[in-house]
Parts: structure tokens; C-alpha cells; sequence
């Protein structure tokens, strides 16, 4: 009997966690009519090319920025009332990140939102955790373009398919189906990917599974010692198993995401050997950029001290991996490090990628950021500068 007792009051005990993590309103209908849906076809094309199939529509080209963007016009729907989100797309690659961009009738800009990899089933995305989502919606929209910083942007894109899409208030369906494709769904590399466990995007979310994971063990554990009684090693032995099951789920869900981004990888490289994988990485332009800059560099010291400057952090540590094995540090940290200490004189500096940073040839001084640096131009090519200080000298 009271192990009868024990296992109904687990179940009972993990569907509420579930419930709470799905943020259940209990006063909502298990299933919704409530609902406006839109074929694929009824969106039109703002960004890239596409083609009518039917009733759905085949993407076929990208526009500017590498981008596609399909929109529709809403006529003013009411967030507060349409919150459940579900999107189907047919043959969406790996290589593409999808993002929700809707117009609040009373807001200038759009809002973005990265969306889970679609996959060729149907996705769901509960907008009421985004906080823009309010007032009255006029236009909805997908967007569709190479990861950034992973995917090479002339090697991302495959022709696919937008089924349909629908917006519907809110039931106790549609919160657990945001919640499973929020757990389950695939997301693309970023750069917290490595040590993160679960989704590392800053797309606003569910409870984390994580969290519900360890309340259940909780809860099965206190369960345990209550109905069952159970004492000393055999509820600590019921602890570990629990500890053990759950940590195994975990890593499951992390190797099904590891296993997708691996598919992605494999789209991209597998057809190319070592050499010609590093020219199609995401970052192709910066590598073209530090192979001219060494060629122009190619006369200098070794031990010739260079700086290097970005306004991406990204492009900043890509160009400084890049340049080695010269000599080359951050120019932001080595000013930070000894401000007092003027840079010696014939250290290098390399503007890459930096709208504020200009080079007056009339002056011969490099400019940017509040900064001014007397120095002799080196190069000079499109996103390109490279200075060498020459200290106070004239």
C-alpha cells in the first residue's frame, strides 16, 4: 500500500513540477479555438527570393545581408490575447538561425527573437515571456540567415519551406508544448555553447530544466522518507539513484543538441580537407584581412610589438588568432594595463573593423575613441589600418 501511495504521489508530485514550469494558468482550457493561422503562401517576401507551392512557400534565395524575411500583416492583434506561437517549415538546414520579428502598432523599431531550429515538425514558442510582446501586433515576420560567427555566409543557405504558422491564446496544450520545445529544441552554437548546459541563448525562456530536474529528486527523496520511511542508507541509496537518473537525463538532452550542432558541422566541412576547411570558417574576411596584413608586415622585427583595435569582440580576437605567431596583444588592454606608460615608439597598430577610427594623412595621426596617435600609415585597405606610432616626435 504504501509503495502504491509513494508512486502516485511522484507522478502527482513531477506533473506539478511540470505545470509550474509551464507556468499553467489554471483557468485556461486544455485546448484553444481561439487561434489565427496563416498558410505560407499568405506571407510575402521582403528580403530574398521565394515561390508560391500550393498553399505553402519555397524560399529559394537569400537577400541583402544573406538574410530572408517573409512577412505578414497581422491588422492589429491583441498580445495579450494571442500568446502560443507555432511554426512549421519543411527541409530547414542546420545552417540557418530563424528569429520571430513582430511590429507593435505603437513602437518605431521591430522587436527580434531568436527562434528553436524548426526542424520538419511543428514548433511552439510561448511569446508571453517576451516582454515586448504587448499591445496590438501589426506585422509578423521570420527571419532566416547564417549563424553568426559559425556559418560561412556564402555557404549557409539551402532552399526550404514555410509550411504555416499560427498565433493562439493561451491552454494548457499549447504552455506544455512551448515547454518541450523550449527543453528539447535545438539551438545553434554560440560562444557560451562549451560550458553551458542546456539552451545559452539570450532568448527569454521557460523554467530551466535543470532547476525542475532537481526539484523532482528533491521531492522524490522527501517522499521517500515520509510515505516509505525510509532511513540512513536505504533513502541515501534512493538519493544517488535519483541524483544518477537525473544527471543521465541531462546529459541525454545535451548530447541530442551536441548531436544536432555536430549535423551542422558536418554540412558545412565534411566535403573539404583541413586546409581548405580553415578558407570557408565564418571568419574567411578577417582571414583575408591578416594574410594582407602580414604581407605588408613581412619586413618587421619579430620581436615588433602590434596593437590591435576592433569594434567587434568577436573580429578582435579572431584577428589577433590569426596574426600569430606575431608579436600582438589588444590595444584596449594594453593601454588599460600601464595608462601612465606611453606606448613606445614603432609599436604597430591595426584598426580593423572600427566606424570611429580614421587616419589623417595631412596630420599623419590615427583617430578614434577620444585617442590621438602621431604615427606613419602602413596600410591602408577598405576596413583596414595600420599605423606605426612614432611617440611624440614630429
Amino acid at each position: 500500500m504504501r509503495r502504491a501511495l509513494f508512486a502516485i504521489a511522484v507522478l502527482v508530485g513531477g506533473f506539478a513540477i511540470l505545470l509550474w514550469a509551464a507556468g499553467i494558468d489554471w483557468h485556461s482550457p486544455f485546448f484553444t479555438d481561439q487561434a489565427r493561422h496563416w498558410n505560407g503562401s499568405d506571407f510575402r517576401v521582403v528580403m530574398g527570393g521565394a515561390a508560391q507551392d500550393e498553399d505553402r512557400l519555397r524560399i529559394g534565395a537569400v537577400g541583402d545581408n544573406r538574410t530572408a524575411l517573409q512577412s505578414v500583416a497581422l491588422n492589429g492583434v491583441d498580445a495579450s490575447e494571442y500568446q502560443i506561437l507555432r511554426y512549421r517549415f519543411e527541409q530547414f538546414p542546420h545552417t540557418l538561425e530563424l528569429s520571430l520579428v513582430f511590429r507593435p502598432a505603437d513602437a518605431e523599431d521591430v522587436t527580434v527573437v531568436s527562434l528553436p531550429w524548426p526542424g520538419d515538425g511543428e514548433a511552439v514558442f510561448d511569446l508571453g515571456t517576451v516582454p515586448e510582446w504587448q499591445g496590438r501586433i501589426v506585422e509578423l515576420a521570420f527571419a532566416e540567415y547564417p549563424t553568426p560567427q559559425i556559418v560561412p555566409p556564402v555557404q549557409g543557405f539551402r532552399p526550404f519551406t514555410l509550411v504555416d504558422a499560427a498565433l493562439s491564446a493561451r491552454s494548457w496544450r499549447g504552455d506544455l508544448s512551448a515547454l518541450m520545445t523550449d527543453w528539447l529544441g535545438y539551438w545553434p552554437w554560440s560562444q557560451r555553447s562549451v560550458h553551458a548546459l542546456g539552451r545559452d541563448t539570450d532568448t527569454p525562456r521557460a523554467q530551466s530544466l535543470v532547476l525542475c530536474i532537481v526539484l523532482f529528486i528533491v521531492a522524490t527523496v522527501l517522499l521517500a522518507a515520509f510515505i516509505l520511511r525510509l532511513r540512513g542508507v536505504r533513502l541515501l541509496q534512493v538519493a544517488v539513484l535519483m541524483v544518477v537518473l537525473g544527471w543521465l537525463l541531462l546529459d541525454l538532452q545535451w548530447h541530442a543538441g551536441l548531436r544536432w550542432r555536430y549535423s551542422a558541422t558536418h554540412d558545412l566541412y565534411a566535403a573539404y580537407d583541413w586546409p581548405q576547411r580553415e578558407q570557408h570558417s565564418a571568419d574567411s574576411e578577417i582571414i583575408a584581412a591578416a594574410a594582407m596584413i602580414k604581407s605588408a608586415l613581412r619586413d618587421t622585427p619579430e620581436n615588433a610589438r602590434i596593437l590591435v583595435h576592433s569594434d567587434s569582440s568577436f573580429s578582435l580576437l579572431r584577428m589577433v588568432y590569426h596574426l600569430l605567431p606575431m608579436n600582438v596583444a589588444v590595444f584596449a588592454q594594453a593601454m588599460s594595463a600601464s595608462p601612465a606608460t606611453p606606448l613606445p615608439t614603432g609599436t604597430l597598430i591595426i584598426v580593423y573593423e572600427a566606424e570611429d577610427w580614421t587616419y589623417d594623412p595631412a596630420r599623419r595621426v590615427l583617430s578614434g575613441g577620444g585617442t590621438e596617435l602621431p604615427g606613419d600609415l602602413i596600410l591602408r585597405r577598405d576596413n583596414v589600418l595600420v599605423v606605426r606610432y612614432r611617440g611624440n616626435t614630429p
